[in-house]
């Protein structure tokens, strides 16, 4: 659905986005080519950027525990099937995975940190951690909030019809109007961050599986503990909100889809 009404020539980002076209091809490519291995790891990207101390930045904080809970599901889990590095250097299947990745996804850039092949159990717990945690809790934060913020035109415009000002001190409200899109441009623009921001029609949270993937104990043992430890956290965000006059939901689990994670 993303590739025939967001993307395609006649798409909604095509139509009523500035980075539609062409542009979306170009903004695609400076985006492969800068990213990073760190920006894509929480603790990494939060330390990088010098956010540790920041105060009330809820993004951090419920990111932080929630990065912690999958990995020390992932961490349990991988070890109940890799008990040594070894086993992990051995697995055919688990090296041509991530050399693929490398390779096509990060274009075979060093620079990038992916690593092109796993060594060690730490690296891969690490490396897992980070997939689910992009594909639920960072796909949720990112995409959740897109109409609660963009809800109000001037804060997100999906395009402009004049250049941005590149001197202060020069703008006055004709020229503000003159720039900002028309209305059935906002219109539109608005219509898809509404649908992309409501939850999917198979929406189930991070944690639920709807089949039974496991009948050994271990697994399901971890399940149970994994789920048992984001309930305690949805518990805390909860309590937490009830202080806040404008209260960060999107990385409560009970928010987070797992449907994109699987």
């Amino acid at each position: 659905m993303a590739r025939n009404e967001l993307i395609s020539k006649d798409g909604a980002i095509t139509m009523y986005a500035g980075v539609g076209g062409e542009s979306l091809e170009k903004l695609l490519k400076r985006a492969t080519a800068s990213l990073t291995y760190s920006a894509l790891c929480l603790p990494d990207n939060i330390s990088d950027r010098g956010l540790k101390t920041v105060p009330h930045y809820y993004y951090r904080d419920d990111g932080m525990k929630l990065w912690n809970i999958i990995n020390k599901f992932v961490a349990a889990f991988l070890s109940h099937y890799y008990q040594s590095d070894a086993h992990v250097q051995k697995d055919t299947e688990l090296q041509r995975w991530i050399s693929e990745i490398f390779t096509n996804g990060f274009l075979g850039r060093d620079s990038s940190g992916i690593p092109s092949s796993f060594q060690t159990l730490k690296e891969l717990i690490k490396f897992v951690t980070m997939v689910i945690f992009t594909a639920s809790a960072q796909h949720a934060t990112v995409n959740s909030g897109q109409f609660d913020f963009g809800g109000w035109m001037p804060n997100y415009p999906t395009a402009l019809r004049k250049p941005p000002p590149k001197e202060k001190g020069q703008t006055t409200e004709n020229t503000i109007l003159e720039t900002l899109p028309d209305v059935s441009t906002t219109v539109n623009g608005m219509a898809v961050l509404r649908l992309l921001s409501k939850d999917s029609a198979d929406h189930y949270p991070l944690g639920h599986f709807p089949e039974n993937l496991y009948d050994e104990e271990v697994p399901c043992k971890l399940i149970e503990d994994f789920q048992k430890d984001l309930r305690e956290l949805s518990n805390l965000i909860e309590e937490r909100n009830k202080k806040l006059e404008l209260p960060y939901t999107y990385l409560n689990p009970k928010n987070v889809d797992n449907s994109v994670a699987i």
